[in-house]
């Protein structure tokens, strides 16, 4: 009986050490997908991308197709489709993934398109950011929320809305305008036609305009420090208690450019981003 005890103790202390010594498996949340085509486009098309928890990654190419390649996280709650709404080749085209329902606090993709010149973008998407660089479009369209927005190196009229999130806007060529909340504003580009606007709350604007720059600028804030080329007792600020109104011209003043703030800093032609109040 002492024999067969003794063989049941060693077996148990064997498995113990095993079963310490085992991988562990941990669920992973679910499987990942990606999904690779491209479609020929019309001359001028429309493209619609449409996100939720999506980040959109969007480049120029030079052929006359959008190349895409979507990669869905935990996949099987994210609802995906594109279609061809019009023409052949597609004038309208549409890309979507979307989360469904259970997924919201998990699943969440990355959209990465290439577009060809001369098309009109339309970007909505959720709590993720949109990077643009180096396109030219007709019209490029951005609306994100909590999720950051960056174009860069391109051409065309944009508008972009976000909140709680920065914008910048660098080397850009065309009319603009941008909307966000809590958050700082760097433009950098040529404006030279249109109504062109900025605005912002609790964060800074900054605004560095391009030679061939044909632009009347005008812009009220408060609470917040107000610069034109680096000084801030320009003749074109006005102060009065905590707010401030701030006017500059380049050229003949062809287009319009709107600031609006508060609280908040603006910078017009500032040498560096870092007048960001608390940045560096």
């Amino acid at each position: 009986m002492k024999f067969k005890l003794r063989i049941l103790t060693i077996w148990l202390w064997s498995f113990a050490i095993f079963a310490a010594l085992a991988p562990v498996c941990v669920l992973a949340g679910g499987d990942t997908k990606t999904i690779t085509d491209s479609v020929v486009l019309g001359e001028g098309a429309l493209i619609e991308v449409v996100g939720e928890n999506a980040e959109v990654r969007v480049h120029s190419v030079a052929s006359g197709s959008i190349e895409y390649s979507v990669t869905m996280n935990n996949e099987e709650y994210v609802d995906f489709y594109q279609q061809t709404l019009y023409g052949n080749p597609a004038t309208h085209f549409i890309i979507s993934a979307t989360t469904s329902t259970g997924g919201a606090a998990t699943a969440n993709s990355v959209i990465e398109i290439g577009i060809p010149a001369g098309v009109e973008l339309k970007v909505q998407t959720t709590n993720r950011p949109i990077v643009v660089d180096g396109v030219s479009v007709t019209l490029a369209t951005l609306s994100t929320s909590d999720g950051k927005i960056t174009v860069t190196n391109s051409s065309g009229d944009f508008e972009l809305n976000t909140t709680n999130s920065e914008v910048t806007v660098q080397a850009v060529d065309g009319p603009v305008n941008i909307a966000t909340t809590n958050a700082h504003v760097w433009f950098e580009g040529v404006i030279d036609e249109g109504s062109n606007s900025i605005s912002t709350t609790y964060g800074d604007i900054a605004v560095r305009l391009g030679d061939n720059s044909n632009v009347s600028v005008n812009g009220s804030t408060h609470n917040g420090d107000v610069t034109i080329n680096g000084a801030g007792d320009d003749d074109g600020i006005v102060r009065q208690g905590d707010t401030a109104s701030v006017s500059y011209r380049i050229d003949e003043g062809t287009a319009t450019l709107n600031i609006t703030n508060g609280p908040g800093a603006i910078h017009i032609n500032p040498d560096i981003i870092a007048v960001f109040d608390g940045d560096s």
